[in-house]
């Protein structure tokens, strides 16, 4: 079973009682190719840890597995290995990290007509099924699929969970976290390991949101300039804020600071309390993960 995933990242307090999860939160983000989660301690409104644990065929060592899993056979292979996710938690979330994602008006918004409105931007796969969220900051509807191996496979193991997107979670956190300090537009740019996720904020209201895959520091610069000058926007003028999978002196942050002049990186939520073993990971990574608990999902 350890064939089926590498654990990349492992961060957990040693006051961390594994028996005791009743007062825990359990947030989990969840991809085809990846597994996060960390661990609230309701009683001390602290984090406590951190994993991420990522498919042994998607690895990026290059190292070829002599059996590759599904999706399913990747799941259940994590929570064999922690079997303590299975436990008894104050709370469970888990949000779905997928590609295929549009963004409805809720006055505009008809819930028969949601697989439409993906047929749009997508081709919808037999294998999933579409959703929708709420984002009550915007009154603005989420649309999008999960595939339904997913869903089955986490029913199997945590019945009658919501699933729910992580844009979402994005979305509606940088508004609770920045809305009394934005009085300019001000864009975020989230770096996940294959896509980047750019939001433009005005105030109080989310103007732009859109995904795009990277390969390269070259194709997120590219298409940052790119919707920048298609709105309008001077690089060199608009503020901009990192946040996720890229750090202060990197090849992409040194390729960004060539065209954008006023760049800072995300900060945590300051609602929260962090264990010191958190401190050995960036402030602004695990952007979605660290705000699930408070984005009102």
């Amino acid at each position: 079973m350890a064939d089926f995933f590498n654990i990349l990242v492992n961060k957990l307090d040693e006051s961390l009682n594994l028996q005791e999860t009743r007062q825990y939160g359990l947030s989990i983000l969840l991809s085809e190719v990846m597994i996060s989660y960390c661990i609230l301690d309701f009683k001390r409104n602290k984090f406590l840890g951190i994993q991420q644990i990522q498919r042994s065929d998607h690895s990026s060592r290059n190292i070829v597995p002599a059996v590759k899993p599904s999706l399913n056979d990747f799941i259940n292979a994590v929570i064999k290995a922690q079997p303590w996710l299975k436990n008894q938690f104050k709370s469970i979330q888990i949000a779905y990290v997928g590609e295929k994602v549009t963004l409805i008006p809720s006055q505009l918004f008809d819930p028969n007509e949601k697989g439409n409105y993906l047929q749009f931007n997508f081709v919808k796969e037999q294998e999933e099924q579409v959703f929708s969220d709420h984002l009550i900051p915007f009154d603005t509807q989420l649309v999008y699929t999960v595939p339904s191996v997913l869903i089955q496979s986490m029913n199997v193991h945590f019945p009658n969970i919501k699933i729910v997107h992580f844009a979402g979670i994005l979305m509606n956190s940088i508004w609770i976290n920045y809305k009394n300090r934005i009085n300019t537009h001000r864009v975020f740019l989230h770096v996940r390991e294959t896509h980047f996720d750019l939001l433009i904020y005005d105030g109080r209201q989310m103007n732009y949101f859109n995904s795009f895959p990277f390969q390269s520091a070259e194709d997120v610069a590219y298409y940052l300039i790119f919707v920048l000058e298609q709105l309008n926007f001077n690089p060199e003028t608009m503020p901009l804020v990192l946040l996720g999978n890229v750090e202060k002196g990197s090849a992409m942050f040194e390729l960004l600071f060539k065209y954008v002049r006023h760049i800072e990186f995300g900060h945590r939520n300051e609602s929260f309390k962090y264990s010191h073993i958190l401190n050995q990971i960036s402030p602004h990574a695990f952007y979605p993960l660290f705000n699930f608990q408070s984005c009102g999902l």
